[in-house]
C-alpha cells in the first residue's frame, strides 16, 4: 500500500512549472499510466489505518485525488454518514483542484459531478453553489456550453433556489464542444488557453452528448428565471435565442412557440408593446409559430391598442390556455401593466389633470381610479403626485405628472467599465471563432475556389489590361485614328 502512495505523491516534482508544456505533458501522461494500474480495491483500503484522501492535498495532487474520490463514491454504501463526509470531501475538492491538471482528467470529473449533484437533489438540498463553483473553476468564462449548464438550472428550479443558477446564467456562452478538425494537432492543455473550447470537447469528457433540444431548454429555463426576477432584457435575449435558432426545412418547434408566447408576454411589460422581431428571423418559422400563438398576439393587440375591457374578456376566455401555458400570472400581470401604461399616456398630453378625467379616459370610477393612482406612486411604477382638493375627496384631487430627469451624457463608469469588458470579450471570443471556422474542410474548398477565380481559371474579363499607356515620343493623337470629339 505504500507503494500506492509514492505512486500518488510522484506528481508533481519539484522544478516541474519551470518545464515547457509540451513535456509537462509528457510527464502527466506518463503519470496517468501508473495511477491506471491501481485497482478500485487498492484505492479503497486503508493506508496506515488512515482514507488515503487524508494523505492527499487536493491542490497540489488533484489528479489522484479525484480518482480516490470517485472510487470511493462510486463504491460506497446507504450509510448516511459516510456519503456525508465524501460530500465535504468534494466539496472541499470542487473549491480548490488545481486548474490545468483537472483539464486531464475529464472524465473522473464529470463522475464526481454527477454524484455530488444527485446526493445533492436527493438530500433535499438548499445549496447548489458547489455545482457552479466547479463549472467556474474549470471554465471561469462558463462560455463554452456542457451539459452541466442545463442540469444546474433544472436543480436549481426545481428546489426552488432559482438565483443560485446566476453565476452560470449570467455568463454569454460563446461556443459548443466541437470535434477536433482532422490533420490539425491538439492544443496542449497545458498551454496558455485563453477560451475553454480547446479543452472541453466531446472526447475531454468534461460534458455528456449535447443536443439541440437541450439547449434551447437551458435558454428556456434561464428565461423563466430572469422572468421570475423581472430582468425582462435578459429574459428577452434567452428568449430570442430559442425563437432564432435554425431550424431544418423551417419548421418550428414546441420550446420555440413557448419561447415566443413569454416573449410576447415580456414585451408588454417591460416596454408596453410586443417586441419588435429580429432582423435575422426566419420568416417562414414565424409564421409558423404565430398560428400555433394567435391568442397571445391577440392579447397583445388588445394591450397595444390600451382597450383594457378587451384585454380583460380576452384574459377570461383564454384562461385555461394561459393556465395549461404556465403563463397566467404573466397575463395576470399585463392587465396590471395595461392601466399603468395607459394612465402614463396621458403625460403626452397633459401635465396635470382631475382624477375625475383619468378615471373617464380608463372607465372607472374616481374613487376607484383614485386609490389606482395611489397604488401605483406608492409602488413607483407612476411617476407623479396626487395633489389633493379642499373637499378633500379622493375623486377631486389632481393628477400631476413629474418631469422625469435626464442624465445627460453622465455614464455611470461602473456601468461603462462593464460594456467594455464585453466588448472586449465579444472581440476575443469572434477572433477564436473565426481561427476555428478557417480550419474546417468547407472553409479550406472555399478558399481553393476563391484562390482558383483569382487565377487563370477566372473570368477573361478579369485579366484585361486596363492600364493606360502614353503616346510614343514623337506621336500625337492626330498621328493616330483616334478622333478628338471634344474638339470645336
Amino acid at each position: 500500500m505504500a507503494d500506492i502512495l509514492a505512486v500518488c505523491l510522484s506528481f508533481p516534482t519539484d522544478g516541474l512549472e519551470k518545464l515547457a508544456p509540451k513535456d509537462y505533458d509528457s510527464k502527466i501522461a506518463a503519470f496517468q499510466k501508473e495511477l491506471g494500474r491501481i485497482s478500485a480495491a487498492q484505492w479503497i483500503k486503508a493506508i496506515d489505518r488512515q482514507n488515503i484522501l487524508d494523505t492527499l492535498n487536493p491542490t497540489t495532487n488533484t489528479i489522484p485525488y479525484l480518482h480516490a474520490l470517485v472510487v470511493l463514491t462510486a463504491n460506497i454504501d446507504k450509510d448516511r454518514a459516510r456519503n456525508e463526509e465524501l460530500l465535504d470531501r468534494a466539496i472541499t475538492f470542487i473549491a480548490s483542484f488545481n486548474q490545468i491538471q483537472i483539464r486531464y482528467v475529464g472524465e473522473q470529473w464529470t463522475q464526481l459531478m454527477k454524484w455530488t449533484l444527485d446526493l445533492l437533489e436527493r438530500t433535499d438540498s438548499m445549496d447548489f453553489t458547489p455545482i457552479s463553483t466547479a463549472m467556474l473553476r474549470l471554465d471561469p468564462t462558463a462560455g463554452t456550453y456542457t451539459s452541466w449548464h442545463l442540469r444546474l438550472v433544472q436543480a436549481c428550479l426545481n428546489a426552488g433556489v432559482p438565483t443560485q443558477a446566476l453565476p452560470i446564467l449570467d455568463q454569454n456562452i460563446y461556443a459548443f464542444p466541437q470535434t477536433q478538425v482532422k490533420n490539425v494537432p491538439d492544443e496542449l492543455l497545458t498551454d496558455n488557453i485563453e477560451l475553454s473550447n480547446a479543452f472541453i470537447t466531446p472526447k475531454s469528457g468534461f460534458t455528456l452528448a449535447v443536443r439541440t433540444e437541450h439547449v434551447l431548454e437551458y435558454y428556456l429555463l434561464g428565461a423563466h428565471v430572469y422572468i421570475g426576477l423581472r430582468s425582462y432584457t435578459r429574459a428577452r435575449i434567452f428568449l430570442e435565442f430559442v425563437i432564432l435558432t435554425p431550424t431544418q426545412q423551417h419548421a418550428c418547434s414546441a420550446l420555440q412557440v413557448e419561447a415566443y408566447k413569454k416573449w410576447v408576454m415580456i414585451g408588454l411589460l417591460a416596454e408596453g408593446k410586443t417586441f419588435p422581431l429580429p432582423r435575422t428571423h426566419d420568416a417562414a418559422v414565424i409564421r409558423s409559430i404565430k398560428s400555433i400563438a394567435k391568442p397571445y398576439d391577440a392579447l397583445a393587440d388588445s394591450f397595444e391598442r390600451r382597450d383594457w375591457r378587451k384585454y380583460q374578456a380576452e384574459m377570461d376566455y383564454g384562461t385555461q390556455i394561459w393556465h395549461e401555458d404556465g403563463n397566467l400570472r404573466m397575463v395576470g400581470e399585463a392587465g396590471v401593466a395595461l392601466l399603468r401604461y395607459r394612465v402614463s399616456d396621458l403625460q403626452k398630453t397633459y401635465a396635470a389633470l382631475p382624477v375625475t378625467r383619468v378615471a373617464s379616459h380608463i372607465g372607472f370610477t374616481p374613487d376607484d381610479t383614485a386609490q389606482m393612482l395611489t397604488n401605483m406612486i406608492r409602488s413607483r411604477t407612476l411617476n407623479a403626485s396626487l395633489m389633493p382638493s379642499e373637499s378633500n375627496a379622493p375623486g377631486d384631487a389632481v393628477l400631476r405628472f413629474h418631469i422625469l430627469a435626464t442624465s445627460g451624457t453622465n455614464v455611470e463608469g461602473t456601468e461603462l467599465e462593464a460594456q467594455t469588458k464585453r466588448i472586449e470579450d465579444l472581440v476575443t471570443f469572434v477572433r477564436d471563432a473565426d481561427r476555428r471556422v478557417q480550419l474546417t474542410k468547407e472553409y479550406i474548398e472555399y478558399a481553393k475556389r476563391t484562390k482558383r477565380a483569382d487565377g487563370l481559371d477566372a473570368d477573361l474579363a478579369d485579366h484585361m489590361d486596363l492600364t493606360w499607356d502614353a503616346p510614343a515620343a514623337g506621336m500625337t493623337v492626330e498621328d493616330g485614328d483616334e478622333e478628338d470629339i471634344m474638339a470645336p
